[in-house]
């Protein structure tokens, strides 16, 4: 059965197939790069919209790190890849038109490793650069507006009934297309593999993470994960893919990644698991880790992060506490120290920790984020404008960034700088008239003519995504 999650990613799919008007001319399986470039850039609008994301700076920027040493030894780059942590406990990852690759934080929490992470993602890179999903789509647009209302219909009532009015539909047949094709999976894990060990991992670890997922299945009743629904033929593809890696020189041990539980992989998975995953399975997990000596930090670490989480904030910072005595070197346990006490409105502690942490890592964004906001509770404006836009120059992508950085630079009367960041903040979060507003505003108090240019610019863009809004509400009556 499908899962909700997927069903309203199909829908997205199957509308922007049909009525985005993806391509120019008649509906083909051939498409041009130019065609699948402005599929995919169509389909991340819609999909944004809909999928609940992880935003852990730390987590995304693992995530990303992993998969672009994967893209950097691809032989032909077709697209730019940016990858994605869906906030979902479905075994699942999916590949979009262009390079947008998707992972559902329950798949990276069964992993044992960094190079079982590789794995899928080089899988998921091996679909894009054979243009699998772009071509299935392209197919699909054969689907008739009758098909689309049971697709419609199916999302709405949701539930075993919906999935089961999508199903019963032409729809539903339909949507079985989108279905990778067991050539399509022998192609992406051959090319997955061979991405995956250029970019010096073991090839070993492709298979664990296939047979790990089998074996999830039996765990679940015999109910296969999302991903194995989408991704067919499991056990030829663990035999084929076994066989080639024991046929393959093996790398040396010295530089083979992703072998062990790094610190930077156990970090992520903790953030995951403490930060998102549900609370009586990520307890069961972290006094499964408190068992054991070399997960033991992890094992406080995430205990804090869940009970921030739970607003139970002291006990949050006696388990940080707990953590940096063990591992007083590891900078993003301080950070969450430092932002726990930012919390509790302790910003004194606050500013001791988090400036502790910037000793040992002086560009580290979060440390920059939570101190800047720290010292702008304190009326330090100044010293809170240059830490949080220099953390804005790292890690543009902080949740709120902007924000602040407009609150510093509003109480340094800064006007036009102040209007500028608000800006770019509610046109991030969707809010285009408020977006308007703040460009408007920052172009009144804009006292250089490149200043002035360069807001011009911004408003322009937002002016036509605006219509674009428009155009898509009046279409949807």
């Amino acid at each position: 059965m499908m899962t909700k999650y997927r069903l309203k990613v199909l829908v997205l799919v199957l509308i922007f197939s049909m009525l985005g008007g993806w391509f120019p001319g008649k509906a083909r399986a051939d498409l041009s790069i130019e065609d699948e470039k402005k599929m995919g850039d169509k389909f991340l609008h819609a999909a944004l919209q809909q999928l609940k994301l992880v935003e852990d700076p730390e987590v995304v920027g693992y995530v990303n790190k992993v998969g672009q040493n994967v893209v950097a030894h691809l032989e032909v780059h077709t697209f730019p890849y940016d990858f994605y942590v869906v906030d979902s406990s479905d075994l699942n990852a999916f590949a979009a038109p262009a390079g947008h690759v998707f992972i559902n934080r329950g798949l990276i929490e069964i992993m044992d490793d960094e190079g079982e992470l590789a794995a899928i993602l080089g899988h998921e890179i091996g679909h894009v650069q054979s243009r699998h999903i772009a071509q299935r789509i392209a197919r699909a647009q054969k689907l008739s507006i009758a098909s689309l209302g049971g697709l419609l219909a199916g999302i709405l009532v949701g539930g075993q009934a919906g999935a089961a009015m999508m199903m019963g539909s032409q729809a539903g047949a339909s949507s079985a297309m989108l279905n990778y094709s067991r050539q399509d999976e022998e192609e992406a894990d051959r090319k997955g593999l061979r991405y995956l060990e250029a970019a010096n991992y073991n090839g070993e670890d492709f298979v664990k993470i296939m047979r790990k997922m089998g074996q999830e299945s039996w765990k679940a009743g015999g109910h296969a994960p999302t991903y194995l629904q989408t991704h067919p033929g499991v056990p030829e593809r663990v035999a084929y893919l076994s066989s080639t890696v024991e046929t393959r020189p093996k790398s040396s041990k010295a530089t083979q990644k992703g072998g062990n539980n790094s610190d930077a992989f156990l970090l992520m998975q903790t953030k995951l698991y403490g930060g998102y995953e549900n609370p009586a399975e990520a307890s069961a997990k972290f006094r499964e880790w408190m068992a054991r000596a070399e997960t033991k930090v992890m094992a406080y670490y995430g205990m804090g992060l869940l009970q921030r989480r739970q607003r139970m904030m002291q006990e949050a910072v006696d388990s940080f506490k707990n953590a940096i005595n063990l591992r007083p070197d590891l900078v993003p346990i301080l950070v969450d120290l430092g932002e726990t006490y930012f919390e509790m409105g302790e910003f004194d502690k606050s500013d001791a920790v988090v400036s502790s942490a910037l000793i040992l890592e002086p560009d580290q964004p979060m440390a920059l984020y939570t101190l800047g906001r720290t010292q702008l509770e304190q009326g330090k404006a100044e010293e809170a404008s240059k830490n949080l836009a220099r953390a804005a120059r790292i890690n543009d992508n902080l949740p709120g960034i902007h924000y602040y950085l407009g609150m510093a630079y509003g109480k340094l009367n800064q006007l036009a700088e102040a209007h500028y960041q608000f800006g770019i903040h509610y046109r991030r979060e969707g809010s285009l008239k408020n977006a308007q507003f703040h460009f408007m505003e920052a172009l009144r108090y804009a006292d250089s003519p490149n200043r002035k240019e360069a807001i011009e610019k911004e408003l322009q863009q937002l002016k036509g995504e605006i219509k674009e809004e428009q155009r898509q509400e009046t279409k949807s009556r």
